[in-house]
Parts: C-alpha cells; sequence; structure tokens
C-alpha cells in the first residue's frame, strides 16, 4: 500500500493532467468520510477516469464497490492544489508508479504507447528471483538424471524403454548419410522416416550431425530430451508469470511441470522419443496463444475496447509472438503421429475468444489478427512440408489448415454478430454448427482421410497390453489415486484452481486464462481415456497447480497472498443488446492483474528463521511425493544390468561366429526387443516379429520343433522371469527354469545353447546342434531301446560357477540312435566317450561313436 506522502504526490500529478476531476474527487473524500463505499455508477467519472484513479493507485476495491486509499492525502492534494511540472518531475522520483500502465494513458499517449506490457520487463530478473528460476531449472534436469545410472553403462548410452530404439534407429541412418548439417537436400529424402514423426526425427539427425557426426549419436540420444525439458520448464514460467503477475506462482509452475512423474519418465535422460519434441511444441503453442490472449484482455483495461483491439493488431510485438506461434504450429503438426489432437484445443481458443470479444464488444478482426495470421502462416508451412518434402501424412498436415480456415470463418461470424448485437452465448452454438458443418462437408471431400484418420484412432486409443494405455483415473489405483502417481500432488492443486478459472473465464474477460482453461479441460479428457496423455496434462495444468501452493502458504501466513484470479472488479453486466454497454469502464487493474495486490515481480523471503523454516519445510512436505514416486516410475522404464549384459553377450558371440542379420536377430519380449536388437545389430525399426512369436513360442511344448520354423530369422533368445509363466512342460520352463540343459526335472534341448544366466534373465544362441550317431547301441552298453550323451556344462553365474548335468536321449531306429546336442564338451555315450566342439555344434556336424 502506497504512503500517504505517495498518494498525496500521486493525486497531484492527477489533478494536474485532468483539473476538470477536482470537484468529483472532492466528492468522493467527503463519500469515503461517511464511510460509504462507491461504484462507477455512482460517481461523476467517466470510464477513461475512472480507470486512471486505479491504475495510479489512488482507489482500491472493497466488498460493496470502491473506497479512496488514504482519503486525508487526497484532500491534502486538492488543497494544495495541482502540481506544475516540477512538481510532477519530483513527485514521478516519489510517488509509485502503476505497475504496467499508467502515465501513457493519462499523458495522451496512444493506446498502443499506454498498454502495459510484461513482456519487455519481465525478463528483468532480481538476483534472488534469477536464483530460483536456475534453481527450478536445475530440479528439471535433475529430476531427469535420475535414471543416468541405468543409462550410462561401460561406455553405452542405453536409453530406457523400447521405442527409443526406433529413434535412435533412425538417427543413425540419417545422419550416417548426411553430408554435414547443411545437408538440407535430406530433409526431403528421409525415407520411412518421414512417415509420422517428420520433425522428431529430423532434429535428432540434424543436432547429431552439428555437433559432430556419427560419434555425437550417443551423447545426443541422452542429452536432448534433458534439453528440450529444460527449455519447456521455461516455456511454463513464462506462461505463468505472464497470466499472474507472480513470480512464485512462476516457479512454483515450473517445479510442479518439473516434477510430474509421468512428464520425467517419457522426457529422462537418454529416452529419445518423439515426446520431448512434443512437449516442448505443445509449451510454445501454449506460450503464444497465452501471450496474444493476455496482451488484449490488458490493453482493454487501459482504454476502450475498440481502441484496444487496434492497437493489439498494430503492435509488432505481436507480431512476433505470432510469428512464434506460426512455427509452433507446423512443429506441433509434424512431431508426432497424433499430432491432429494438438488442434483441438486451439480451435476451441479460437472460438471461445471470438465470443469473449463480441461480449466486450470488441471487433474480433483486429482483436484476432495475430492471431490468426500466426495459424495461417503456421498451417501453410505444415501443408508445404507436406506437399513439399514429403513430411507425415496428409491428415497430419491438413488439420492445421481446417483449424486456420474455421478461425478466419468464426471471426468473420463474430464481426457480423457483434455489429447486429446478437447475444454472445447464441455464437458459441453458431460456432459448433460452423464446425460441424466443416468437418461433414471435408469427411465428402476426402473420406480416405477420415478411413486414415479412424485407423489412427484406434492405434492411438484402443491398443491393448501397453501399460500406458490404462487411464488416469483407473479403478486399479480407487480411481483418485492415479493421478497422484503419475502427476504427484500438482494435479489436486490445480483441479481445484482450475474450477476457478473456468468460471472467471466464463464471467469475466479473460483471454489469456481461456487458453489454459481449455488445453487443462482438454488433455484432462484424454488422460481419463489413456494415461499417456498426463504428460501433456502437466504441463498445462502447471500454473493452476503453482496458484494453489502459494494459496496454500499464504492460507498458513508463511507468504504473501495470491492475487491470481481475484475477484474481478470488472462489471460484466450485458446491456440491453446482448453485449456489455460500450460506456461502461474496465474495472480491473490496468495492468491485467487481480485489483487489490500488485503484480510480485521478485521474491522476498520471510522475515524470521522460523518462517523460513516453515516455508522450506512446507514446499518440500508438498513435492515430496513427487520426490518419492519419481524414481520408481522411471525404474519401470530403464533396462536392469541383466539385459543389458545380455546384449553385450549376445553381441559378442555373433561378431565371434560373424553373423550377421538376420541370423543374429534377437528373440525377447516385444517390449524389450528393440534394445537388444539394437545393441547387436543396430537393426531396432521394429518389433513386429518379437510380438508375434515370442509368446506362441515360450506356451509352445517343444521349442525344437521352433527351430525350422525360424528358418533362419532367429540367432539368438532371451527368456527374462515373467510373472505370467506359462505351464510347466513348455518351453518358457525348459528355457527359463531348466536352461535349455534338463535342471529342475524340465526336458533339455537341442537347439538352444546357454551364453548367460544372470539375474532371472537367459540368453541362448540358437544353433543347428552337433548329431552324435551311435552305430552299434549295443557296443556301447545301450538298452532298453534309447542311447543317452551325458556331459557336463559349466554355468556362469553372477556369483559362482554351477555345474548341470546335461543329458540328451535317443530313440534307437533301425539299430542306430541319432543325439542332438547344444553344447560342446566331452560326452559320455553309454561305456565310450566322444568329444563334441562347439565349431561342430554351430554348424551341425556330426560325430559318430564308431562300433566296437
Amino acid at each position: 500500500m502506497p504512503s500517504p506522502e505517495e498518494t498525496t504526490a500521486a493525486a497531484r500529478e492527477f489533478l494536474a493532467d485532468h483539473p476538470e476531476v477536482e470537484d468529483a474527487l472532492a466528492a468522493l473524500v467527503e463519500r469515503d468520510a461517511r464511510d460509504e463505499p462507491w461504484t462507477f455508477d455512482d460517481i461523476d467519472l467517466d470510464s477513461g477516469r475512472f480507470g486512471e484513479l486505479v491504475a495510479r493507485n489512488l482507489a482500491r476495491e472493497v466488498d460493496d464497490g470502491y473506497r479512496l486509499r488514504n482519503p486525508d492525502a487526497i484532500r491534502a492534494a486538492i488543497d494544495a492544489g495541482p502540481a506544475d511540472a516540477g512538481d510532477a518531475t519530483d513527485a514521478g522520483s516519489t510517488a509509485t508508479a502503476p505497475t504496467d500502465a499508467g502515465s501513457g494513458a493519462s499523458t495522451g499517449e496512444s493506446a498502443h504507447d499506454a498498454a502495459p506490457s510484461r513482456f519487455s520487463t519481465a525478463v528483468d530478473l532480481d538476483g534472488l528471483t534469477l536464483l530460483g528460476l536456475v534453481g527450478a531449472l536445475l530440479a528439471v534436469a535433475g529430476a531427469r538424471l535420475v535414471a543416468a545410472p541405468a543409462v550410462f553403462r561401460e561406455g553405452f548410452v542405453v536409453s530406457p524403454s523400447n521405442d527409443t530404439y526406433f529413434f535412435r534407429y533412425w538417427q543413425e541412418r540419417l545422419v550416417a548419410r548426411a553430408d554435414g548439417a547443411f545437408d538440407l537436400g535430406l530433409f526431403a529424402d528421409m525415407g520411412g522416416a518421414a512417415s509420422t514423426r517428420p520433425l522428431a526425427h529430423a532434429t535428432n539427425w540434424w543436432v547429431t550431425a552439428l555437433l559432430g557426426g556419427a560419434d555425437a549419436a550417443p551423447a545426443v540420444a541422452a542429452w536432448l530430451p534433458v534439453v528440450a525439458s529444460v527449455c519447456l520448464g521455461y516455456l511454463v514460467y513464462r506462461t505463468a508469470r505472464l497470466l499472474t503477475g507472480d513470480v512464485r506462482v512462476a516457479l512454483a509452475a515450473v517445479l510442479f511441470y518439473g516434477l510430474a512423474p509421468v512428464n520425467v519418465v517419457y522426457t529422462s535422460v537418454g529416452f529419445l522419443d518423439h515426446q520431448a519434441h512434443q512437449y516442448l511444441w505443445l509449451g510454445l503453442l501454449v506460450a503464444t496463444l497465452t501471450a496474444l490472449g493476455t496482451d488484449i484482455a490488458r490493453r482493454t483495461t487501459s482504454t476502450d475496447a475498440r481502441t484496444a483491439a487496434r492497437a493489439h493488431a498494430r503492435d509488432a510485438r505481436m507480431w512476433a509472438i505470432a510469428l512464434g506461434l506460426a512455427v509452433a504450429v507446423p512443429a506441433s503438426a509434424h512431431a508426432w503421429g497424433g499430432s491432429p489432437l494438438t488442434f483441438v484445443p486451439v480451435a476451441a481458443v479460437v472460438g471461445f475468444r471470438v465470443a469473449l470479444d463480441v461480449r466486450r464488444d470488441r471487433s474480433p478482426t483486429f482483436a484476432n489478427a495475430p492471431l490468426l495470421g500466426g495459424l495461417a502462416v503456421g498451417a501453410g508451412l505444415a501443408l508445404a512440408a507436406h506437399l513439399a518434402l514429403g513430411w507425415h501424412e496428409s491428415i497430419a498436415a491438413v488439420t492445421p489448415v481446417l483449424v486456420a480456415g474455421g478461425a478466419l470463418v468464426v471471426v468473420g461470424l463474430g464481426e457480423l454478430w457483434r455489429r447486429v448485437s446478437l447475444p454472445p452465448l447464441a455464437l458459441v452454438a453458431a460456432e459448433a454448427v460452423v464446425a460441424v458443418g466443416g468437418l461433414v462437408a471435408y469427411a465428402r471431400l476426402r473420406p480416405d482421410d477420415i478411413d486414415r484418420l479412424q485407423t489412427r484412432a484406434d492405434d492411438l486409443f484402443f491398443r491393448e497390453g501397453i501399460s500406458e494405455t490404462a487411464s488416469l483415473f483407473s479403478p486399479d489405483f480407487a480411481v483418485v489415486f492415479g493421478p497422484l502417481l503419475q502427476l504427484g500432488l500438482g494435479f489436486y492443486f490445480a483441479i481445484a484452481v482450475l474450477a476457478v478459472a473456468t468460471w472467471a473465464v466464463a464471467r469475466r474477460d479473460e483471454p489469456g486464462w481461456l487458453v489454459l482453461v481449455c488445453f487443462a479441460w482438454y488433455y484432462t479428457l484424454l488422460a481419463t481415456i489413456q494415461v499417456r496423455f498426463a504428460g501433456q496434462l502437466a504441463i498445462v495444468i502447471a500454473p493452476f497447480a503453482g496458484i494453489g501452493l502459494v494459496y496454500l502458504l499464504s492460507a498458513i501466513d508463511i507468504a504473501r497472498p495470491v492475487a491470481a484470479l481475484g475477484r474481478s472488479e470488472e462489471a460484466d453486466a450485458p446491456s440491453g443488446r446482448g453485449r456489455p454497454s460500450r460506456d461502461r469502464p474496465t474495472r480491473s487493474r490496468p495492468d491485467g492483474g487481480p485489483s487489490d495486490e500488485r503484480a510480485i515481480t521478485s521474491l522476498a523471503l520471510p522475515a524470521g528463521t522460523r518462517l523460513r523454516g516453515y516455508l522450506a519445510a512446507t514446499v518440500a512436505l508438498v513435492l515430496l511425493f513427487n520426490l518419492l514416486l519419481v524414481p520408481s516410475l522411471v525404474g519401470q522404464t530403464t533396462h536392469d544390468r541383466a539385459q543389458f549384459e545380455a546384449a553385450l553377450t549376445v553381441d559378442a558371440h555373433a561378431e565371434e561366429l560373424d553373423r550377421e542379420y538376420p541370423r543374429n536377430f534377437v528373440l525377447s519380449r516385444w517390449d524389450d526387443n528393440r534394445m537388444y536388437n539394437y545393441f547387436v545389430s543396430g537393426e531396432s525399426q521394429g518389433y513386429g516379429y518379437a510380438r508375434s512369436n515370442h509368446d506362441q513360442f515360450l506356451a509352445s511344448a517343444n521349442p525344437d520343433d521352433w527351430y525350422d520354423r525360424f528358418q533362419g530369422r532367429v540367432g539368438y533368445v532371451v527368456v527374462t522371469d515373467r510373472e505370467d509363466a506359462p505351464a510347466a512342460n513348455t518351453t518358457y520352463a525348459a528355457l527359463h527354469e531348466g536352461l535349455g540343459l534338463g535342471v529342475n526335472d524340465t526336458a533339455p534341448t537341442g537347439r538352444y545353447q546357454l551364453l548367460a544366466s544372470d539375474d532371472g534373465v537367459r540368453t541362448f544362441a540358437v544353433v543347428p546342434g552337433a548329431t552324435i550317431r551311435v552305430t552299434d547301441p549295443a557296443a556301447v552298453g545301450a538298452t532298453g531301446g534309447a542311447v543317452t550323451a551325458t556331459t557336463a556344462v559349466a554355468v556362469e553365474e553372477p556369483e559362482d560357477n554351477v555345474t548341470h548335468e546335461y543329458v540328451r536321449t535317443a530313440t534307437i531306429t533301425n539299430g542306430t540312435a541319432t543325439i542332438r546336442v547344444a553344447h560342446p564338451g566331452e560326452y559320455w555315450v553309454g561305456n565310450a566317450t566322444v568329444t563334441v566342439t562347439d565349431d561342430e555344434v554351430v554348424a551341425g556336424n556330426r560325430t559318430t561313436v564308431p562300433a566296437a
């Protein structure tokens, strides 16, 4: 609150600029002396002077209207008379300036110059605030390094999950073809990489080429997701600060985003997938839409709606932001396979924003000119990338074109609506009709695209057997605990504030908040269908979560109150023609922020040591769940030591035998298959063969029968411990429980040579097997119609070497018996011995036990 001296100086300057308001101001002083609040309708000031009175911090909002600040100081200013030029200069050095607007509007400057803006000032950070921002971004990076011990192994980068190796496959293939980072022709010749995620693949190889080529590929795969996450953290900070003017909320938003377990999983170190790209461009999309929305709202609070709209359309800064939007649109369209989903909330934002413009009697054309320009240019770039470079499917490129075209139609419809004074709510219904009509027309004109869209939707929403296809509100976690596990406590803070923000957007002129409200509800709906979308949800609800945390801290008196989304001073009562009167003033603060509290643009720690301790303890407690959940959730995606050692074992064996793809293909569970094959052959493009055959193979009764079915397609098999293990007398039991050697009462195999057994992971080479032919079974003492060959096989365990007896039996047919064995060694065949070499096992050679 300003001091009496500051109020007197500000009041004298106000009277110097507008001497005609002296009587009206004196009447307000008298009214205040009678302890009577007042409203705009009760006073003799026009909307411009009333807004300036609030902007100069001479009036404040109370429950029943407004009251003057320091009325005695204002009376002293009236008695002293208006300030002259010299006084005004002195006052400027002592009075508290309006937060983001003020003098420009009061000295006759244009609305363009007077319009408050945080774009130019918010980047100026004091030392403590800068330290807080750096600390928050380091927390974003630190959370993503939880997986580092599992990723950096023995000089290798072992990326988490399975699909990451698909992106590493194309990263290395493309960079090998590139003639440096400036081989721009490769962007148009990416082959299969251009099909569904072209921008992600293009960025991966281009950054790799820029940083040194193929040798830099592992480092890029490791660190690119972390760098992208830190950049996104800054966009979250800017968005939250732009909306709230509160640096505390902005920093809290960064922490809630950065520590959301599901987002950390998808962007952790080594996780080279489409999510890092997708999330970053989504953040830019939301940030630019929010910036455009907050600017028009802020201008409207400092001047009339029509002038504000024109000033917004003429501001070069807004067109610079629109250029950012024009980049975010095609980037979002080509970053991932389901990109058309990204533009649904964009369409909703445009439709509702035009309705807000009509309600405020703003020209939708001017108020949305930069927005339309950004969408149109971005849509053109998305379509050009598809047509000229062959990127993505047509539906991905056409969707932003449809949104941009629909936005133009909706803005034109809104302009007509405003001119004929129809109710804004009816405009929303008309926009829905336009949207449905557009989709119907598109379906008739391009039915193939609709069929493809349906196929993509089926792939996206109806695939089974993948953990990320479960709902965020899964009954398995009692519905309410799913968000806690995936998003942390921030979700519960955010959902309450989101409800308030939704109410505020419905009642007030909040086009900036409208963006986050639309995106947050949309991704909540998608995450309800599939938890994979919780990663995007974590980004757009972070500012709401930040507000909730600061509100909690202020409620327990260890932080200054949070002012965002406070009670509006704006009267939105419609005029008789269905929209607000053009002469009604804007009663919210001219900087677009809350009316009672100034924007908090710097951090300030509590004065007492005890309060500082309470503050740190409360924040730590709120974030504790995230800190506990991140390692466990990340650990579910990393490959353990035994799996990586299995890959190296296979690689060494294949190199020793000079096996090349596909003879060195590794058959394993599909969700690890790309990892094994990446390190063995580099052929990690797909896992379709493993998904189609692995489970059938393990459930079969005789693994040796599958040797012929493999037809040289499989060279190695990795079998891991399973909770849903097939029944006994299956291949799984023979290989995993019996090690292929027949231990634990299982049947030994003749085609699978055990290479390693480590911590529940069994690694086998698929071999023809050497055959031991017994021409005179009686001579070796065979009885009972069968001949047995026995040897000892040493199995290297992590802690010790264990020797197992390997016994293979063959039936005597026509006086001879042929025994197939998968391991080298000295075999006892009855009372005779025979030596089988490893070369004979690998080549499938025959050894004969001679007759006595």
